[in-house]
């Protein structure tokens, strides 16, 4: 119970500092004047305090009641922070570094609990789960229905639409769609339940209806139902295969 608590305690700390407690002009700051932002400083020090309240009490409710743990861990969240702020502030401010910095957060948080409470079953855990041949089909599952699922479909269309031009949508606004449909797709096959299945494919016929019927282009209506088709097709396919690899 004591590393769950003091992990989950940190996490809602980190999120409460890093969205709640930082206005938006503190990141603007950082990301303009980097490591001379005062703002930066600032919300290094919310950071701090966050994380000393929650590491002062758990360690006196079911750590060793040592202060130099709670100093130490504070600074090691703080000057963790601070780094990896700075690093972001470098980058394009895409998704991806928005990610790859909350990872981080996330990793220095998570190695910092297993330190505190010197636990090695998580340890032990996530290295079974690496190992169990069914985690790692359903890794496989989800892998094949992101890229090379559309890959395979965007081949497969076309070959069958030539000549069609999908103008005037955003771009790989289609794909990325398909990708978050399969990902939906899937996880409800492995889960056994069709009925969402469904619910997801009607929920977007529903919303597909009135563009179609607006755009009174018989090539348009093929065309997504030929790509909806292929979509579902190889998803079952996918779920179905793994779902008998698994049991």
């Amino acid at each position: 119970m004591g590393f769950s608590l003091l992990l989950v305690t940190l996490i809602i700390g980190h999120l409460v500092s890093d969205f709640f407690l930082q206005p938006m002009s503190w990141v603007n700051d950082r990301n303009t004047h980097h490591f001379k932002a005062k703002k930066l400083y600032l919300h290094i020090l919310v950071h701090g305090v966050v994380s000393a309240v929650i590491l002062a009490l758990w360690e006196y409710s079911y750590g060793w009641q040592q202060l130099s743990t709670v100093l130490l861990s504070t600074a090691a969240i703080m000057l963790s922070h601070y780094l990896i702020d700075i690093a972001k502030s470098y980058s394009n401010k895409g998704v991806v570094p928005f990610l790859l910095d909350q990872i981080a957060h996330i990793a220095v948080i998570i190695a910092l609990c297993i330190y505190i409470t010197d636990n090695q079953s998580l340890i032990a855990y996530v290295s079974a789960l690496a190992t169990n041949p069914k985690i790692l089909w359903v890794v496989c599952g989800y892998l094949i229905i992101l890229s090379p699922s559309a890959v395979f479909i965007r081949m497969m269309l076309e070959r069958l639409t030539a000549n069609f031009s999908s103008e005037g949508s955003l771009p790989l606004a289609g794909q990325s769609i398909g990708m978050i449909e399969r990902v939906l797709m899937l996880s409800f096959i492995l889960l056994d339940q069709f009925a969402g299945l469904g619910f997801l494919l009607a929920a977007k016929s529903v919303f597909r209806f009135g563009d179609l019927s607006a755009s009174k282009d018989k090539k348009l209506t093929e065309y997504v139902m030929l790509g909806t088709l292929l979509s579902v097709s190889v998803t079952l396919f996918v779920g179905l295969g793994v779902n008998s690899l698994i049991r």
